[in-house]
């Protein structure tokens, strides 16, 4: 894995005005992981730094009852349960 120093030492450096002017083509062609220095006056300001996607899967709720041994009635109710959590 790279340094931090080194992924600073190569990270964009752009003014204020322009990162506000262009932030859409500027963040655009970053890719996940990537920084920008924005800076106000010459001076660093802020750092943004572009976030990869991650894919988060959900459990199998009903095989892992399963595999605990309980009814499944329980493991449907506790389903229902969630799903009403997440509306």
């Amino acid at each position: 894995m790279a340094n931090l120093s080194d992924s600073l030492a190569d990270m964009k450096k752009v003014p204020s005005r322009q990162f506000q002017k262009e932030f859409s083509k500027l963040t655009d062609t970053l890719k996940p992981g990537d920084v920008v220095q924005v800076t106000k006056f010459g001076e660093p300001h802020l750092h943004v730094t572009r976030l990869g996607r991650r894919r988060v899967e959900t459990p199998d709720f009903a095989t892992n009852l399963a595999k605990l041994d309980y009814s499944q009635k329980l493991g449907d109710q506790i389903l229902k349960e969630f799903n009403e959590s997440l509306s």
